[in-house]
Formats: C-alpha cells, sequence, structure tokens
C-alpha cells in the first residue's frame, strides 16, 4: 500500500507534537525539518530551536507569529490509544522520508562509484525508529521497589553505618548503584574508603 503524506497529515503530526512534551521528546531524534514540506520546515526549526533553548515547548500562538503557521490545540483530544497510533505512524513517515533522501542522494554517489556510502545511506534510513520500550519504569509501583530494596537486607555492608541504613542494610547482590556530584565533591575519596571499608 502506498503511502501519501500530505500536508494535513503532516500538520496533524506536528500538532501531536505540540501537545504532548513526552511525545515530543520520544520522537526529536528521529525528527529532521527535511522531512516536512517547505510550508512546515519553519515550524519545525522554531520548535526545535526554543525547546533546544528554554527546554519547554513554544506555544501555538508562539509559533504562529513567529512562523506564520497556525496549528489547532489537540492536547485534550487525543487519548493512549491515538498516541500509540501517532507513534506508528511518524515512525514509518519519518523512516520513509529518511529512505526517500537516501535514494535521492544516492544516485550521484553510484556515478562516482561510492557503493560503501550508498550502503551506509540506505541502512541508516532504514534503521529509524523509535524506542517504544524504555525497560523499568520508575513511576510504576515506587513503593514496591522500595520495599523490595527493604526486604533484601542490604547484604554487603558499606562500612559506614550512617550510610548502611539508608540503604536497608547495605548494597544487594546484582544492584547497580551510581555515586555523583559536583566536581571536587569527594567522590573518589569516598569511593577509595568505601573499597577499603
Amino acid at each position: 500500500m502506498s503511502e501519501e503524506y500530505t500536508e494535513d497529515l503532516q500538520k496533524l503530526y506536528i500538532e501531536f507534537l505540540i501537545a504532548d512534551k513526552d511525545l515530543y521528546v520520544r520522537c526529536n531524534a528521529i525528527t529532521n525539518t527535511k522531512y516536512f514540506s517547505r510550508r512546515f520546515q519553519p515550524a519545525i526549526n522554531f520548535i526545535q530551536e526554543h525547546v533546544a533553548k528554554y527546554n519547554d515547548m513554544p506555544t501555538i500562538e508562539q509559533i504562529a507569529a513567529k512562523t506564520q503557521q497556525k496549528f489547532d490545540d489537540v492536547a485534550s483530544k487525543i487519548s493512549d490509544d491515538h498516541k500509540k497510533w501517532f507513534m506508528d505512524e511518524y515512525e514509518k513517515f519519518c523512516r520513509h522520508k529518511a529512505l526517500a533522501g537516501a535514494i535521492l542522494e544516492s544516485a550521484d554517489k553510484l556515478e562516482r562509484h561510492e557503493y560503501g556510502a550508498v550502503e551506509q545511506l540506505i541502512k541508516d534510513a532504514v534503521n529509524i525508529g523509535l524506542a517504544k520500550n524504555f525497560g523499568l519504569n520508575y513511576g510504576d509501583d515506587p513503593a514496591g521497589r522500595i520495599q523490595k530494596i527493604k526486604d533484601n537486607r542490604g547484604q554487603n555492608s558499606t562500612g559506614w553505618l550512617s550510610l548502611d541504613n539508608v540503604l536497608y542494610g547495605g548494597f544487594n547482590p546484582g544492584e547497580l548503584n551510581i555515586f555523583a556530584g559536583g566536581s571536587g565533591s569527594g567522590k573518589s575519596l569516598f569511593m577509595q574508603n568505601m573499597a577499603l571499608n
């Protein structure tokens, strides 16, 4: 079945991206201004620049004022099922547009016998996709996770009673523990002391 990515459909994609910050974050890595019609390219550029600079989505009014493109507010209309549809469709849209661009770019490379470069262009385009599963969802049952840690009773002491108390007895086998801090905060000294203990 052939796909036609009309301007109405592209406009809807942008409205979904504007409406939900999580969708935007998940899709930004595969979003490329070149995939959209010239009409929408200034809006995509503005959205990406605004998010990068201010760490927040621009409003519909800001986009209209800066790009003369009007978008509808669909935030209250989209359900989780709509989001699933969008993710599937948008991923396919980006992959198809990237593949079309790779094929066009390949013509000159084929004339110059740059087959490896052509192969890489096609591979990169075909591999465009969205991460559907980020693994453990830390928002699900946080109390249950903490209880499980507490129930394991920290089988490996850190050597510091105060830290062991916070960790419900110490470290558990199979856990990944990350110690983070600013430059000069004493991470290395702390870890050396822990290793010694």
